[in-house]
């Protein structure tokens, strides 16, 4: 499928003159949708792609780019029918067999399945603009005028032209055109989670079985910290501590009743040869766990197939010795688009185990095989397809050992436009082997966000044990 491929507007340091009485063909696109559907949520994405602080941020790194996502769609040679508005459904697919091309086939079978997990409807809306905040903007922008080289080395580090290292010194992107898999893949770390800080108040988990039944239900408060390279919110520049570390995530669950209570602290460390400190606090056996590396293709909790390497969709540590990282393709998918600033464009149905609806645009991607080179590894592959525009993941394939695809992630984010930043409105990662699905909606808490929270402490395991 990827083988085919008005007035003066001032954003801080951006600023330039756009036609008064002109937007982007993309923002004009999306308006002329929304009133068509007459949707709420279409009409509150378009309010909010339409300031002017998140259409100066959009053009300043088209510029940087040399392109962005919707022109690239409008060049392509694409078949007449896939435009916005049409709707896929189990009955009409076979009326399209271009699909196959764009849409992945763990995908398709969904439409096509009568009993598991089905989705009963797609619905095609326009590609919109991605981009990173303002902070990652200028940074990155230094660093190409400056001509400053990054080091993508054998041995799994991200180095400065002095040696040190990247992410612990700035939210520079590395290579805005990736040459090979492992700078597409540097790209993807730096991509972080878009944002200094995250806080999801709460994260709710539903947990579906092979017979469509809701099986059982979770809520956790999750929390992700940037400890480098820091724009946005205070602590600016870096977090007091963090010296070799990069990033840190916290998660403390709060329901069922049997596992409340059950929290793990992850800290990354820019060394490739130094260990995450990971550690965990299990309520039932009032102790702390000091977890390893292995550790991560577990489970985040019991009947959950999203495990503690998925968190933030892809926490795999770079690791040339041990895996290769390839770029075999690029092109296009249809995914779910990151509108979840303003709506959700996944709806399920009343089990909470089948989509009634979901939205897809299309996104330019290139194609990311992260491969298992000794076998040790849960999964012998994982393709990712990476965005092109804003160097995340659109969708996630991981097989098992013997090649079957065991699970596969999709997801849209809670992109705010006139920022860049980013966290999530949900995700849905489904087992096709075992026939499980996990379905993740997230509550992201901007108001906490922006005052700071979470508090650096939250990312010591003694401190978020005691959270309430």
């Amino acid at each position: 499928m990827i083988n085919t491929f008005r007035n003066l507007l001032v954003v801080s340091t951006i600023s330039f003159s756009i036609n008064a009485y002109s937007l982007p063909e993309y923002v004009e696109n999306w308006s002329e949708f929304a009133k068509k559907t007459g949707d709420k949520g279409h009409a509150k994405w378009v309010e909010m792609i339409s300031q002017p602080k998140a259409v100066a941020l959009s053009e300043e790194w088209t510029k940087l780019r040399g392109y962005n996502a919707p022109q690239l769609v409008k060049d392509a040679n694409l078949p007449p029918e896939l435009k916005p508005g049409l709707e896929i459904n189990s009955s009409n697919y076979q009326n399209f067999p271009w699909l196959e091309e764009y849409v992945p086939k763990a995908t398709l079978d969904r439409i096509k399945s009568n009993d598991w997990f089905k989705w009963n409807k797609i619905v095609i809306v326009p590609t919109s603009s991605y981009y990173m905040p303002e902070g990652t903007l200028q940074q990155t922008k230094k660093a190409v005028d400056n001509n400053i080289q990054y080091n993508a080395t054998a041995d799994g580090n991200l180095l400065t032209p002095d040696g040190k290292h990247l992410l612990t010194q700035s939210a520079a992107l590395p290579f805005i055109k990736p040459k090979n898999g492992l700078e597409a893949n540097w790209d993807f770390i730096a991509h972080g989670v878009s944002s200094d800080n995250m806080a999801f108040k709460p994260v709710r988990f539903n947990v579906c079985d092979s017979s469509d039944s809701l099986e059982r239900q979770y809520e956790a408060h999750l929390f992700w910290q940037k400890f480098h390279g820091r724009t946005q919110v205070e602590p600016l520049g870096s977090v007091n501590g963090q010296k070799d570390a990069i990033e840190g995530g916290a998660v403390y669950f709060t329901k069922p009743f049997d596992i409340a209570g059950l929290s793990a602290v992850r800290i990354r460390y820019a060394d490739s040869k130094k260990d995450d400190n990971f550690k965990a606090f299990v309520p039932s056996l009032r102790r702390t766990r000091t977890l390893t590396g292995s550790d991560g293709q577990d489970p985040l909790a019991a009947g959950l197939e999203i495990t503690w390497d998925e968190w933030r969709s892809y926490w795999l540590k770079t690791d040339p010795e041990n895996f290769e990282y390839n770029l075999t393709g690029e092109g296009f998918i249809l995914a779910q688009p990151e509108t979840g600033h303003a709506y959700d464009p996944a709806e399920m149905d009343e089990s909470s185990c089948h989509v009634k609806k979901i939205e897809l645009e299309l996104r330019p991607v290139w194609k990311l095989e992260v491969v298992d080179k000794k076998g040790k590894y849960q999964y012998s592959k994982r393709v990712i397809y990476l965005d092109k525009e804003n160097y995340y993941a659109q969708y996630e394939e991981m097989y098992d050992k013997t090649g079957n695809l065991w699970r596969v992630w999709d997801d849209a984010r809670d992109f705010e436009p006139s920022t860049g930043r980013a966290m999530w409105k949900n995700v849905i990662e489904w087992n096709p082997i075992n026939k499980r699905l996990t379905h993740l909606i997230m509550e992201s808490d901007w108001d906490a966000v922006n005052k700071g929270e979470p508090a650096p402490a939250l990312f010591n395991i003694d401190r978020l044990r005691d959270y309430r």
